[in-house]
């Protein structure tokens, strides 16, 4: 004779945890793999756009989650770097890195998002991520889901 254990599940009011994430735009796709790789050792879940037209839309229905979004300054849209920075100012828990060539892409960035020149270090990557991680204060589950 086989027992089965029965389980009981219970509603509870408590929302489920969302795990940090990292939006990565850029309309490379290697620099898009390369830089979801590294934020994934780091233990972001990675949502890759190749515009920001795509970045647009994932913010609009996934900001709750993400707390780093990576971008290049250059992309073919409508929106730079910089404005993508702009428009991530609205879910201030987000950190916004844009990545550039230019030297003076400082200028254009609003506060506090931070630059990181081309070619950057992963040593660097990682201690932004680690910055977006501490600043989130892992602290989701308040941004869950709403029913």
């Amino acid at each position: 004779m086989i027992r089965m254990k029965r389980r009981v599940f219970r509603r509870t009011n408590v929302r489920p945890t969302l795990r940090p994430t990292a939006l990565v735009v850029d309309a490379d796709a290697q620099q898009r793999e390369l830089i979801g790789i590294l934020l994934e050792e780091r233990g972001l879940d990675i949502i890759r756009a190749a515009s920001s037209e795509e970045a647009v839309n994932v913010l609009r229905v996934s900001a709750r989650q993400v707390v780093l979004i990576v971008t290049a300054m250059n992309l073919p849209s409508f929106m730079d770097g910089a404005r993508l920075a702009i428009y991530a100012q609205q879910w201030p828990w987000i950190r916004v890195v844009v990545t550039s060539q230019d030297e003076d892409a400082m200028e254009e960035l609003p506060h506090p998002a931070v630059i990181m020149h081309k070619p950057w270090l992963p040593l660097n990557m990682l201690v932004q991520a680690e910055k977006a991680m501490a600043t989130a204060h892992h602290d989701l589950v308040g941004r869950g889901p709403r029913r």
